[in-house]
């Protein structure tokens, strides 16, 4: 691990089962077993120690070959060579200015799919881009932004022979520095596949409710593939309140989709019209031929305020989705022209309304599946903190702010409170009323009669009403269901 560890041996804390850390004499370095039934995908990692924890940071799980770049590789004489049909190589930005050189050799016509996953699957503060260029240095193809900010790149040899893939980035958030940017937190995962690569399924969201199975979109896939099942048996949470979310991937094959776990129904949309279906609803669907566009059939009751989001490039695949409405006459109501794909939308009566999707450049092809999502706008609360770790001496208070986020005229007063905390830490319940400040954001100030380290479990209930199942509090950046207190020996 990159980083300082003045106290060593440390522990690690997951938030799912499956992979087993171990301290080695190196400070800074852990033996991980993985298990054979651990889910693929992000798994979240702490570091702790009786003095403190870490920030969460993501492992992945991964189901193919697995390589470290090799040092100095940013000049075609020093390239990483990648003898592999298949793999991922784990590399890192080291330093501004550096850029990282693969060799790949291919046949005259075939092709290779590279990816780096960086900024949205592993959180990296990065903006990289993917370039692929012949042994005399010219340029052949070039991609920024497939999958949000990170780059992918389907590329066909024009002649056998010898191809360079260069990743290279600049900062997530635009600065005044000019030139390319690195550091030790730069880290990516680059995959190059020559032998098919998955980047989206039908559907692309899976219902909580029953077994399911999707269908695999992507390039070069085998046309053997079946369907993959996901048992409703791998969707269960875990107790520490991993994200409902379950990785489907294909043996041998590059790539990977991570499939959101949903309360709705999930509808895949046919290639001729969608179905009739009452909001909250999920529709899936898929773009196969130029300047498309799929309709999705709802019901909306009169004067009731929906909110529509599409997404496709957000979500890791092509499409840059275009979002509209029309009645039963086919009369456009409502038009979306944003990158983020999103419409508040009142309906003036009730009926069957249309939702059209459509891509911006009216491209299609095997990575331009999407999801579109239509929920009534009922009243609701989030409630959260922006930390997922404190520490605090003994006897003193320790606050968290929390923050309450009421949604769509949501007027309960709300009571925040500890889940089962451990021996020796108290807080008195807090209470959020319907108005005021208070009804926006509170303060729980808990403390410890003991020296402690480990996870506590705030919640949120409406006041009055104990039976009530409690809202978990979602805490830091990744919206974990525990916050790290630590509590140090005098």
């Amino acid at each position: 691990m990159a980083g300082s560890f003045p106290v060593w041996p440390a522990s690690a804390w997951t938030e799912r089962p499956g992979t087993l850390w171990e301290p080695q004499p190196e400070s800074g370095t852990f033996a991980v077993t993985v298990a054979p039934e651990a889910a693929l995908g992000v798994h979240l990692v702490r570091f702790t120690t009786p003095e403190g924890a870490t920030a969460l940071r993501r492992f992945v799980v991964g189901h193919l070959p697995e390589i470290e770049e090799t040092e100095p590789n940013d000049k075609p004489a020093a390239a990483t060579a990648v003898g592999e049909s298949v793999v991922v190589v784990n590399g890192v930005l080291g330093k501004g200015g550096d850029v990282d050189l693969y060799r790949v050799t291919l046949a005259a016509g075939e092709t290779l799919v590279a990816q780096a996953d960086a900024n949205r699957l592993l959180g990296t503060a990065a903006d990289l881009t993917l370039d692929v260029a012949d042994a005399r240095h010219s340029l052949l193809a070039r991609n920024l932004d497939a999958t949000g900010l990170d780059p992918r790149v389907v590329f066909t040899a024009p002649a056998a022979g010898d191809y360079f893939v260069r990743v290279y980035g600049f900062p997530e958030t635009a600065d005044a520095t000019i030139g390319l940017a690195g550091g030790e937190a730069f880290v990516y995962r680059l995959t190059l596949s020559k032998r098919g690569f998955l980047v989206a399924t039908l559907p692309s969201a899976i219902s909580q409710r029953t077994d399911s199975q999707v269908a695999v979109l992507g390039w070069k896939l085998p046309a053997e593939n079946a369907p993959l099942p996901v048992p409703a048996a791998a969707l269960a949470p875990s107790a520490t309140g991993a994200r409902r979310s379950v990785t489907v991937a294909l043996d041998g094959i590059g790539g990977g989709v991570s499939l959101p776990v949903v309360e709705m129904p999930v509808v895949v949309v046919p290639q001729a019209e969608g179905g009739n279906a009452p909001p909250p609803v999920l529709f899936s669907g898929s773009l196969t031929a130029p300047k498309q566009r799929l309709v999705h059939r709802f019901t909306a009751s009169k004067d009731m305020t929906y909110s529509l989001l599409v997404e496709g490039i957000a979500i890791g695949t092509a499409v840059d989705p275009l979002l509209a409405i029309e009645d039963g006459e086919g009369k456009r109501l409502a038009i979306t022209d944003e990158p983020a794909g999103t419409l508040s939308w009142k309906a003036p009566a009730d009926g069957v309304y249309t939702a059209l999707v459509r891509d911006r450049r009216g491209q299609s092809g095997p990575a331009h599946g999407y999801r579109l999502t239509i929920r009534p706008d009922l009243p609701g609360v989030k409630v959260s903190c922006d930390v997922d770790r404190a520490s605090g001496e003994l006897g003193k208070p320790l606050e968290l702010a929390i923050t309450i986020g009421r949604e769509h005229g949501f007027k309960e007063s709300l009571d925040i409170v500890l889940v089962d905390p451990p021996p020796g830490v108290s807080a008195a319940a807090i209470q959020s009323p319907p108005e005021g400040d208070a009804a926006k954001k509170v303060t729980l100030a808990m403390t410890a009669a003991e020296p402690f380290s480990g996870p506590i479990r705030v919640a949120a209930r409406i006041a009055g009403t104990a039976d009530t199942t409690p809202l978990p509090v979602r805490f830091g950046p990744e919206g974990v269901e525990s916050v790290w207190l630590g509590i140090k020996a005098p």
